[in-house]
Parts: structure tokens; sequence; C-alpha cells
């Protein structure tokens, strides 16, 4: 079986450890400009990925790839890979760059996939945005659909760069990237709909209007479990941490015509100025919502989900 060089294996961990401290000090979700950054690893810059090209591995790499991505095209522009097409509901299809196996960029993943070596993916969530997930390995290569199927493992296994070993051990291990692949979708599937919430109500709470997006949420107004509760713009609210909080306790409600209340227990309740200022403030207010009806709530949620708020508060 073959194995990677020292040299790869070196640079990857690197690469591993700086996006680490990139998602840490600015969120999970990251714009382009931040990434094109790159990392430096022995006094050289390194990229992380490249603009143009899916398949990505800095010219000091001599044998496999660091990273995978996806696009979303600005506008009514088409992807030129459909990578939104599904594998699995536990795994991600990722299309071949070109047609041939052979190619040198397919080449690449498929020696990753035989040697079981870790990569990063970028997943596009917006033009231009894109949740990083690592470490993810190539789990098959499907010559018929011309692409390979992609699992994510737990983060904390990136040093874990032994060769898989087909033993029992190995029946264990894609189980458990089967169960991460699952959560991390979901996880993705938030991601995407906190980006599409935030941009419509341009980053501001829709209760107190408070600006910084580290401190805001996509908060759904009819929960995921809901059938009908579709990660979409018209489902959803752009709230602070705290109101969201209160929001998802039911102890903050919303009116049909946007009116706010909160439950009468909190109400009766007596303490310092946040609860006074933050929340009993803006009692009577009502929500800030966006310009453009179709991306304003569905009015038939809010009346679902504050008769649920007046029963349970």
């Amino acid at each position: 079986m073959p194995t990677p060089s020292d040299n790869d294996q070196a640079i990857r961990l690197a690469a591993f450890n700086a996006l680490q401290a990139l998602v840490e000090q600015h969120g999970e979700v990251l714009p382009w400009r931040l990434i094109h950054k790159g990392f430096t690893f022995r006094g050289e810059k390194h990229f992380f990925a490249n603009k143009w090209r899916g398949i990505f591995w800095p010219r000091q790499m001599q044998e496999t790839a660091l990273s995978i991505k996806t696009t979303k095209p600005r506008g009514n522009r088409t992807a030129r890979y459909d990578d939104s097409e599904v594998a699995s509901d536990d795994a991600f299809l990722y299309h071949f760059q070109g047609e041939d196996v052979e190619g040198r960029d397919n080449k690449r993943l498929v020696r990753m996939q035989k040697a079981d070596v870790p990569l990063i993916y970028f997943y596009a969530v917006a033009p231009g945005v894109y949740r990083p997930l690592w470490p993810v390995y190539i789990s098959n290569v499907n010559l018929e659909k011309r692409s390979f199927h992609v699992m994510v493992d737990e983060p904390e296994k990136v040093n874990r760069f032994q060769p898989n070993t087909f033993t029992a051990d190995a029946k264990l291990l894609s189980m458990e990237r089967r169960y991460t692949t699952v959560q991390s979708k979901k996880r993705l599937h938030q991601a995407a709909f906190r980006q599409h919430v935030l941009k419509a109500y341009k980053c501001r709470c829709a209760v107190c209007a408070f600006p910084r997006k580290e401190l805001l949420d996509g908060a759904h107004i009819l929960p995921d479990r809901d059938e009908r509760g579709h990660a979409e713009v018209p489902n959803g609210l752009a709230l602070c941490r705290l109101h969201h909080g209160a929001f998802d306790t039911n102890l903050m409600g919303f009116r049909p015509d946007g009116v706010i209340e909160l439950a009468p227990s909190l109400l009766a309740t007596r303490d310092g100025p946040t609860l006074e200022h933050a929340l009993k403030g803006f009692v009577g207010k009502t929500l800030q919502l966006p310009r453009a009806k179709e991306l304003r709530p569905k009015k038939l949620y809010l009346e679902e989900r504050y008769e649920r708020f007046r029963k349970v508060s």
C-alpha cells in the first residue's frame, strides 16, 4: 500500500493546525479572502486552496493533494461541476477534475484513497463563503459517475496518518466516519441557512439590531423536525444569542404582526439592567424585517409559533 512522503504529511499537518486557528478566530464559516491568505510553514507561504481549481496542492507537495473545493456561483451562473448531487446520506459526491481518472488531479486523490490519507474539504455555503471540513477521506472512486465519495472524520484524529489496515478495526473506522459525515451534513445545512438569513437581515438582530455577525444566529420559526421547517429565509429570523435563546425557550414570542412579547413569568421577574433593557425593553416593539417581502417570515409560520408560545409561556 503506497504511503505519502514525510514532506507531504508535514505540510498537511501544518495546514490543519493553521486552519484550526483560523476557524477559532473567525468562526466555522470563512470568506475566501481569509482562506486565500494561506499559511506559513518552514518560512514559506503555502496556500490552502486555489480559486479556480477544485483539487489543489501547494507546489511544495510532491505526491498528494491538500484540499478539494466546491463553489456556489453568483447570480444565474451555473457551477462547472455539480457537487450538490448526493452520493448517500453518509458520503459526499465529488466529481473528477475533467473526465479521466488518470488525469494528474484525479490521480492524486486516487493515491490518497489507496493510502487512506486525509485532506481538507472547502464546502461552499454561499458565493465566496466556505465551511471547511477536515479531516476528510476519499472512501471510494466511482468510475461510472466519474466521481469520488468523500467521508468526514473527527478533527481530533488528524494526527492519525497511519494507512488504514483492513482488519476488524477498519469496519469500526468506516462506521465512525459514516456517522461523522451525516452529522457534518446537518451542520452544513444549518451553516447555509444561517448565511442566507443573516444576509437577508443585513447582519442585524431582528429584535435589537445588534450588528456583530459572530454573535448572530439564523433562528428557525418552525423547527427542522417539522415537515414544513425548511431551511429557507421565510422560515428564519436573524437573532442575537440572547434573543435567540429567549425565543427558543418560549420566553420571548412574536405575534403574527411582528410585535414582540415576553412570557408572563419573565415579565414578573425582577433583576438587573440586562433583563430590564435587553428583554423587557423590547416588549410592544416590532421586529425589524427585510424590505423584500419574499424574504420576510411567512405569516402562517409566525401564527403557529405564536400559538405555541402562548400555550407554554
